[in-house]
């Protein structure tokens, strides 16, 4: 315990330990909970994630910037709020989850991966699309799925939906 916060001069640590036994028989204290001492009285510190549904999560800068640039695009039409980028994310995310079949998302994700892991190798006998047919269909608004991944029966456009054959 020492070696976290300093004692006074005066006091040990074992003195510190009995102090807190004896809040404890006073007070309901959770372990691992934060409290903090505001006007001498101790109050619960809520961990920001259970405040308002928000967990941290590492996204890559681009994809943040993204997320950012469409929050500021929705600010007009939502009367000036403009939604966190973590909502915005949240939002393209949970879209491609319920909108698309399993199979076409997973394709955009493995697509992604692809774009930024040039050298990753596709999984024993798949053919994976090339870096270049991912930039070659990015030019004209279509996305390079593996040549393998099967259409779900229904031919799709660039965006998923299913075209008329």
């Amino acid at each position: 315990m020492a070696g976290e916060i300093d004692v006074k001069p005066g006091y040990t640590p074992d003195d510190v330990a009995a102090l807190i036994e004896a809040l404890r028989g006073m007070v309901e204290l959770e372990d691992g909970e934060l409290y903090t001492l505001r006007k001498g009285k101790l109050h619960h510190v809520v961990r920001r994630d259970e405040e308002n549904g928000l967990r941290r999560i590492m996204v890559m800068e681009e994809a943040h910037a993204a997320a950012q640039l469409m929050a500021r695009r929705l600010r007009q039409g939502m009367r000036g709020y403009r939604p966190d980028p973590a909502l915005v994310a949240s939002a393209c995310v949970m879209h491609a989850m319920e909108a698309l079949k399993p199979a076409d998302a997973d394709a955009i994700v493995m697509n992604y991966l692809q774009r930024l892991f040039a050298c990753a190798r596709p999984a024993p006998g798949e053919d994976a699309a090339s870096p270049s047919d991912a930039e070659s269909a990015a030019e004209t608004g279509q996305r390079a799925v593996p040549a393998t991944r099967p259409t779900g029966g229904q031919a799709r456009n660039a965006r998923g939906a299913p075209t008329a054959t």
